[in-house]
């Protein structure tokens, strides 16, 4: 995850980075480690923030939609929770 994803991530979830470190248990000052010292943003980042959105999304068109975007959204939702949950894994 780059800083860009990470603040764009935070942007979509309508946090700041304080908020994110409160709902996480990290110290305040790790994030701006990431941006100024050059330290890796760890893999469970992008998952966690991935998640969280997931169910941002989720929560948003769990309503009858209104709309068809909404109505999309749903659908691109269902699909990829299918895949990710409901299919046996291949292996290649």
């Amino acid at each position: 995850m780059t800083l860009d994803e990470f603040d764009a991530a935070l942007a979509a979830l309508g946090w700041k980075v304080a908020d994110f470190c409160r709902m996480t248990g990290l110290h305040r000052n790790t994030p701006s480690r990431w941006r100024t010292e050059g330290v890796e943003i760890p893999a469970w980042v992008p998952q966690h923030l991935g998640l969280l959105l997931d169910v941002k999304r989720l929560h948003a068109v769990a309503q009858v939609p209104t709309t068809d975007k909404a109505a999309g959204w749903l659908a691109q939702d269902l699909q990829r929770l299918h895949a990710a949950y409901l299919e046996p894994p291949t292996h290649d």
